[in-house]
C-alpha cells in the first residue's frame, strides 16, 4: 500500500504524461485552417513538437510504482535529460527554420539519439525484475547521465542565445520590417524553457517524493501554457500572398554569417552641431534620395555601412532628430506608400505594401498604427 505523498506523485505525474500526450496529438493532428498547405512555413519544427512530448511515455513505470525506487530514480534521471535536451531540440527546430540557419538540425540528431538511447536503457532496466538501478550500476548509470546533462545544459544555453541574439537582431532599433520574426512567441519561449529547466532539475536533485508532486505540478502548468501558444501560427506573412507568390515563404531573411567588421569612418567622441548636421544629410541621402527604405531588408547595420558612418553615431543621430531607425525608416515607406496609392488607385493593399518597402500587408498595418498616431 503506497502511501498519501506516493499516491500524490503517481497522480501528478499521470497529470503531467497525459498533457504530454494531449501537445503531441495536437501538434500532430490539429492544424488550423487555412495554413495547413503551408505548414513547414507556419509551424516550423512541428514534428520534433510531437517527437518530445511523445518521449514522456517512458515516465510511465513511476505512475505505477511510486514507492519503487528503480522508478524514482528512473524518473529523476529522466527529468534531468529530458528537460535540456528536449528543450534545445524545440528551439532549435523552430527557430533554426524561422531564421534560415543551416547547422540546427546536428545538434538535433545528436540530443535524439543520445537522450533516446539513454531513456530506453533506462525504461528497459526499471521494468526488469529486482534493484538493477543500484549498486555499481547506479555509479556508471548516473556518471554517464551526468556527463549528458552537463552536455545538454551547453547545448541548452546555445539554443538560449540563439533566440536572444534574434531577438536582438530584429528589435525596432536594428531591423526595420521585424514583424515575421514572432518576437513575443520567442520571448515567451525563453521564459517557459529557464523555468522548465529550473524546476526539472531543483525538483529533481532535491529527490523527495512532495518535491518531485510540486515540480510536476508546475511542469502540467508550463506545459498547458505552451499548448495554448502552439495552437496558432506566430508567422505574419498571410497565406494569399504566399500562395500567390507576392512574398517567399523564406520572408524572414537568413541570419547573417558572422563577417568582420568593414573599417568605418571614425567620429569624435563628442560630435558637434554641424558634424551631426553633415550626419543627417549622409543619411537622408541614403534613405530618402537613393530610396533605401524600399529594401524590406534594410537593417541599421547595413545603413551604416552604406552612409560610412559608425553604427553608434548613426543610431545617436537617429535617436536624437529622426525618432530612431524604426520609426524614421518607416515613415519614409508610409509616405511613398500614399504616393504610391495616389499614383495608382487601382492598387490593392498588398502591392502598396510591397512596393513600398514593407514585408507585407501586416507589416504595412503595424507601421502605420504605430506611427500614423
Amino acid at each position: 500500500m503506497y502511501s498519501f505523498p506516493e499516491l500524490f506523485l503517481s497522480v501528478m505525474l499521470t497529470a503531467y504524461v497525459t498533457i504530454c500526450l494531449v501537445v503531441a496529438i495536437m501538434r500532430w493532428g490539429h492544424k488550423c485552417q487555412p495554413y495547413t498547405a503551408h505548414i513547414d512555413y507556419y509551424y516550423p519544427g512541428w514534428k520534433s513538437v510531437v517527437f518530445c512530448f511523445l518521449s514522456n511515455v517512458t515516465l510511465i513505470p513511476a505512475i505505477f510504482m511510486p514507492g519503487e525506487a528503480d522508478a524514482l530514480l528512473q524518473l529523476r534521471m529522466i527529468l534531468i535529460l529530458s528537460s535540456p535536451c528536449l528543450c534545445a531540440i524545440l528551439i532549435f527546430s523552430y527557430f533554426g527554420q524561422v531564421l534560415k540557419v543551416s547547422w540546427w538540425r546536428k545538434p538535433i540528431y545528436a540530443l535524439t539519439i543520445s537522450y533516446g538511447l539513454m531513456s530506453a536503457l533506462a525504461l528497459i532496466w526499471t521494468l526488469m525484475p529486482g534493484t538493477q538501478l543500484q549498486g555499481p550500476f547506479l555509479r556508471w548509470f548516473f556518471y554517464i547521465g551526468g556527463t549528458l546533462a552537463l552536455v545538454y545544459l551547453i547545448v541548452f544555453i546555445q539554443a538560449l542565445r540563439m533566440i536572444v541574439r534574434a531577438l536582438r537582431r530584429f528589435s525596432e532599433e536594428n531591423y526595420s520590417n521585424p514583424d515575421d520574426f514572432p518576437k513575443q512567441y520567442a520571448e515567451n519561449v525563453l521564459i517557459i524553457a529557464i523555468l522548465h529547466l529550473i524546476m526539472s532539475w531543483s525538483t529533481t536533485f532535491n529527490g523527495a517524493v512532495w518535491a518531485l508532486s510540486i515540480g510536476l505540478l508546475i511542469l502540467c502548468v508550463l506545459t498547458v501554457i505552451f499548448l495554448l501558444g502552439i495552437l496558432s501560427p506566430h508567422r505574419a506573412v498571410e497565406v494569399d500572398q504566399l500562395e500567390a507568390g507576392a512574398v517567399s515563404s523564406d520572408a524572414c531573411p537568413a541570419e547573417p554569417a558572422p563577417a568582420v567588421e568593414e573599417p568605418q569612418e571614425q567620429e569624435d567622441e563628442l560630435l558637434t552641431r554641424e558634424r551631426k548636421e553633415e550626419l543627417i544629410q549622409r543619411i537622408r541621402y541614403q534613405v530618402e534620395e537613393k530610396e533605401a527604405f524600399l529594401d524590406s531588408h534594410l537593417t541599421l547595420a547595413g545603413l551604416s555601412r552604406n552612409c560610412g558612418i559608425n553604427r553608434t553615431y548613426i543610431s545617436m543621430v537617429l535617436t536624437e532628430y529622426m525618432g530612431g531607425f524604426f520609426s524614421y525608416v518607416n515613415r519614409c515607406r508610409l509616405a511613398h506608400a500614399e504616393n504610391y496609392r495616389i499614383a495608382h488607385p487601382e492598387a490593392d493593399v498588398d502591392e502598396v505594401a510591397l512596393s513600398s518597402g514593407f514585408n507585407n500587408r501586416q507589416s504595412y498595418y503595424n507601421a502605420r498604427k504605430r506611427l500614423d498616431k
